[in-house]
């Protein structure tokens, strides 16, 4: 390959980790491996949340440098293991260029689980930590349901391509709202437990623990930002579900 073209394929597959929801070390790490097995002297990579900058210097001496922004990320477990499982057979086979756009592009295009099964999973979720944290199993039923409005919502307010934090507050108000209405209903008996099983669906639990390993990695940068956007994002939950406990008058 160019070597125009090794970095693109090396940033092409930082890129997809970042958004997939990968701690920035095994980023950098990923792109550094890529680009020496084909060959390059030296390669630098900065990356933090939003953002990749790689400069790499060719056998021939010529420096060439890439940047990718990223706009949105998330985190999706079976892209990031196929993607792992990508670069660890570039590096030990040195796959032409047309075999690694092949197997790239499959994995970009793979498809999520379907709505369904994901909306039935959050309302699982919901009641087993429900009835986790001292609920009856009818204050787990009445926790599943609210999980799967809310995650209808979810996909609603995604479909608007609203900011993330401004659908986690709407969601954690609605949530709230539903969760005392299903007590009130006789759904439900108790309102702490049920509430608690609902917010864990919106707890930013990977943002939190990928911003310690950055801190670990020493990627101090990252780790910070990180770890600064899961304290906004648990602090927009909280603050929907006392909002939705306020408008009704304090039920809790």
């Amino acid at each position: 390959m160019a070597n125009e073209q090794i970095l693109t394929c090396a940033i092409n597959i930082g890129e997809q980790l970042l958004i997939n929801g990968a701690e920035i070390s095994r980023v950098e790490d990923t792109i550094s491996r890529i680009c020496s097995a084909y060959g390059v002297r030296q390669s630098h990579i900065f990356s933090i949340a939003s953002c990749i900058i790689v400069s790499l210097e060719t056998s021939d001496g010529e420096w060439i440098t890439q940047t990718r922004r990223i706009l949105n990320y998330g985190t999706n477990m079976y892209k990031l293991d196929r993607l792992n499982n990508l670069s660890r057979k570039i590096c030990s086979e040195q796959l032409p260029r047309q075999a690694i756009e092949e197997e790239f592009d499959a994995i970009v295009k793979s498809k999520e689980y379907p709505p369904a099964l994901q909306i039935a999973v959050c309302a699982m979720v919901a009641a087993a930590f429900t009835v986790f944290f001292g609920g009856t199993l009818r204050d787990g039923f009445a926790a599943a349901f609210v999980g799967v409005l809310l995650k209808l919502t979810l996909y609603g307010l995604q479909s608007m391509k609203m900011k993330q934090i401004f659908s986690n507050i709407i969601c954690s108000i609605l949530s709230g709202l539903l969760c005392i209405f299903v007590c009130f209903a006789g759904l439900g008996r108790h309102l702490d437990t049920i509430m608690i099983g609902n917010i864990m669906l919106l707890i930013p639990g990977v943002l939190l623990t990928n911003s310690f390993r950055d801190f670990i990695s020493g990627d101090m940068i990252s780790g910070l930002l990180h770890f600064s956007e899961a304290i906004i994002t648990a602090v927009c939950v909280a603050g929907g579900f006392i909002i939705a406990i306020i408008l009704t008058g304090g039920s809790l």
